[in-house]
């Protein structure tokens, strides 16, 4: 199954050149998988209410292409590309009016048991052998990289609006604990082409949270810890 549907670039979405924003994009691609999953039948409340389980990110790389401005419409596609015994990935996809690649995600994503905090398999959360996998549209592969030894940026405590229904730091939170650490003036000069986050581990209301981070030319890495240990990396490209 692919989910097909149109849009427009709303201002909640948009940064400051009024384009759509980093921020919201990775934003558009959570909402595109889990609207999917609910078509699937396999979305968060599902899983809760009848497996006893949640869904969890653990890879989420994207790559830009084209700005879309705000109020413009494009298409938005979403669909499982590869699935294994316990992990499944998906594919999103946005193409401007023109059908031009404005940018393409792939995430990867696995199944935790709430009593256990254990990896489920695929098949005992509802992921049965009907959810085919469709091409791949773009090439998005993850990457690997060392977050380790990086300077201190700052520190964040994690508050009540950064809680999913999972009672953890929301994916998305962690872009904007990450994306915080630019200036305006970075954004518009050094625009971003790729951008990979891993998720390592959780996080939860009140958690202090350090933020290391280094510069390259063309490459920045940034590290969340809690407690001095991983729990999201993230590779910035320009």
């Amino acid at each position: 199954m692919i989910l097909q549907k149109t849009q427009k670039v709303s201002a909640s979405m948009s940064c400051s050149d009024a384009c759509l924003s980093v921020m919201g994009t990775f934003q558009l691609v959570q909402d595109a998988i889990t609207e999917l999953t609910g078509e699937l039948k396999i979305d968060g409340i599902t899983e809760k209410e009848k497996y006893n389980a949640f869904w969890v990110f653990t890879k989420n790389r994207i790559k830009f292409f084209k700005k879309l401005q705000w109020n413009e419409k494009f298409s938005i596609s979403a669909f499982i590309s590869s699935k294994s015994l316990a992990k499944i990935f998906f594919d999103v996809v946005a193409k401007n009016g023109a059908g031009e690649l404005a940018f393409c995600a792939r995430v990867e994503a696995c199944a935790l048991d709430y009593t256990t905090q254990c990896v489920r398999k695929l098949t005992s959360v509802g992921v049965d052998e009907n959810m085919n996998a469709e091409p791949q549209i773009a090439d998005v592969e993850f990457a690997r990289f060392d977050c380790s030894d990086l300077p201190l940026f700052e520190q964040v405590r994690v508050r009540s609006t950064n809680i999913d229904m999972s009672h953890h730091t929301n994916n998305t939170e962690y872009l904007r604990f990450i994306l915080n650490t630019y200036s305006v003036g970075e954004y518009e000069s050094r625009p971003i082409k790729e951008m990979e986050v891993d998720y390592i581990s959780q996080s939860h209301e009140n958690d202090i949270l350090n933020v290391r981070k280094s510069s390259n030319a063309n490459q920045d890495l940034i590290l969340l810890e809690k407690d001095s240990k991983p729990v999201v990396k993230c590779e910035v490209l320009f």
